[in-house]
């Protein structure tokens, strides 16, 4: 999620939302909803924020939204809102609950580094809450989940004359490794980790500070 990659939406930002809503079959919001119920006290990093899709499920809390992209942080509705990049985070040590990222993770060019900077900007016990797409494990259900994606964000790209895009969108399903193997790496306690969805193609990944 860095401001090189946030080109990749500036002309598909009003239709990134329902793109999300069209890959999870609907129920990313409903998915959004279990992973705010995982926040703790009342400060929050809404991380890749983008055009403000969690506005409801974080509603309650003090939220700073967070995005690369100027196009897509114009329509979102938080008060605060800050132009940024999770590799390099324009806040001091400690200074969040929570960071709530919800389907772009993906998205980030150097996971690493953003592992690290989300570290430094979370309290002492703060959580990482992670919700993204990825493949499905089962070989059946992942080559089906391919085949959908494939056709499904191509099509669109063709149709709205953005191939390049949604091209990237395709790709960025398969840049990390499962879930359950790139996370030990994270450098976080992880509280709990759970696919969800058709063949288990999304997951919410439970992340503490340690």
């Amino acid at each position: 999620m860095s401001k090189t990659d946030s080109a990749n939406f500036s002309k598909i930002y009003r239709f990134y939302d329902y793109i999300n809503s069209l890959l999870t079959l609907g129920f990313d919001k409903s998915w959004r909803e279990k992973a705010s119920d995982e926040l703790r006290n009342i400060s929050v990093l809404d991380l890749g924020s983008g055009t403000g899709a969690a506005k409801k499920q974080l509603s309650g809390y003090d939220v700073t939204a967070l995005d690369p992209d100027e196009k897509m942080l114009s329509l979102n509705k938080f008060s605060k809102k800050i132009v940024g990049s999770a590799e390099a985070l324009p806040f001091s040590n400690e200074t969040f609950d929570n960071v709530y990222c919800a389907f772009v993770w993906r998205n980030v060019s150097d996971v690493n580094k953003a592992f690290e900077e989300i570290s430094r900007v979370l309290k002492e016990g703060g959580k990482f809450i992670l919700l993204d797409m990825t493949r499905p494990v089962n070989k059946i259900g992942r080559r089906l989940h391919m085949l959908g994606t494939f056709v499904i964000l191509h099509l669109v790209g063709v149709l709205t004359f953005n191939f390049k895009e949604y091209r990237f969108l395709y790709t960025s399903l398969d840049k990390l490794a499962p879930p359950e193997v790139f996370l030990k790496e994270s450098g976080f306690k992880i509280n709990k980790l759970q696919r969800m969805g058709l063949f288990g193609f999304v997951y919410l990944a439970v992340l503490e500070k340690n």
